[in-house]
């Protein structure tokens, strides 16, 4: 038997990546357990230009987040890299100045398989998968659950050049077992852009036999309409079973599987980010949260903003205690 535990942060507005972020489940280890197998979720991004002229806004040549695990004892350390450029000296701000000026910033997760034997559960993640292309076969358990979800993504002018974007699409996926094998795959693109990418895509695939948590799939997301800079923003809800021998849910997070943030015109951008707007809350068997979908142009005359064609796919994960 193994069990699941879950830990979820934000990356430090301060210099988002000058230092790992540590993920530590020392407290979830019993006597004689270790962590068998790990995994990362990219739960949310958000990048911000700062830029080299008078405009807040530029095209954009590059665009991506992206997170490298260690396990080091009973800790998963995560560094990473957030990327928006457009090849002119206009880059991710990495500094956050005020509301209006956010630092560019990942939500990361991490997953944690804890037990004292080899578990049949598989928790990792794939990268570097071109857009589109299937990962090689993954063995998984005979009759698992298979969710697959982001851990990152980088996607970039085919032709090296920076030019102006209708917005950003990723995907994650999972095929269906063939003799207890999968693959997993994803797709990003800059719309309106010739643009090539990667994707990094988590899965865990579990048997009945990995116990302490639950997964509530695609959850209903309840999207206002556009607010100008402030873009879009879904709340949701999930409730679940708490299981005998368990009295609460003591750590939850979002794993993002999809996403459209579409824009109102063909143009340069200051902002664009798929991320929570707070932490989760946690009520009973309860797990409520809000999630916002942005990109804008603010400068003067050109002022263009997200439209409601823009969604995002969710999945909740709790862990139970």
């Amino acid at each position: 038997m193994a069990h699941l535990s879950v830990r979820t942060q934000k990356m430090p507005s301060g210099n988002a990546f000058a230092s790992p972020v540590v993920f530590d489940f020392s407290g979830d280890i019993g006597q004689g357990e270790q962590i068998l197998a790990y995994g990362v979720a990219l739960s949310g991004f958000l990048l911000n230009y700062v830029t080299n002229s008078v405009d807040w806004a530029e095209p954009v040549g590059a665009v991506g987040a992206s997170l490298t695990p260690s396990l080091f004892g009973d800790t998963v350390v995560l560094g990473g890299n957030v990327m928006l450029t457009d090849y002119h000296g206009d880059t991710a701000r990495c500094f956050w100045d005020g509301e209006s000026d956010p630092a560019s910033v990942v939500q990361a997760t991490a997953l944690a398989v804890i037990g004292t034997s080899t578990t049949t559960a598989v928790c990792g993640t794939t990268f570097g998968l071109k857009s589109g292309a299937d990962s090689p076969p993954i063995y998984v358990p005979d009759g698992a659950e298979n969710l697959a979800f982001l851990s990152g993504f980088s996607v970039a002018s085919a032709t090296g050049s920076r030019g102006y974007i209708g917005g950003l699409t990723l995907s994650s996926g999972v095929s269906s077992p063939l003799n207890d094998q999968v693959q997993v795959n994803g797709t990003t693109a800059l719309t309106d852009f010739q643009s090539d990418g990667t994707v990094d895509v988590g899965l865990l695939s579990y048997l009945p036999d990995l116990t302490g948590f639950d997964v509530a799939r695609t959850v209903d997301v309840n999207w206002s309409a556009p607010d100008k800079e402030n873009g879009m923003t879904g709340t949701f809800q999930a409730t679940f079973t708490i299981p005998d021998g368990y009295s609460q849910i003591a750590n939850a997070a979002i794993l993002l599987q999809d996403v459209t943030i579409v824009y109102g015109d063909t143009t340069t951008l200051e902002l664009i980010g798929a991320m929570q707007s707070s932490d989760l809350t946690i009520s009973g068997a309860q797990v409520s949260g809000s999630f916002i979908l942005n990109i804008y142009n603010p400068d003067w005359g050109a002022r263009t903003y997200i439209t409601s064609d823009s969604t995002a796919t969710l999945a909740v994960i709790a862990q139970f205690a």
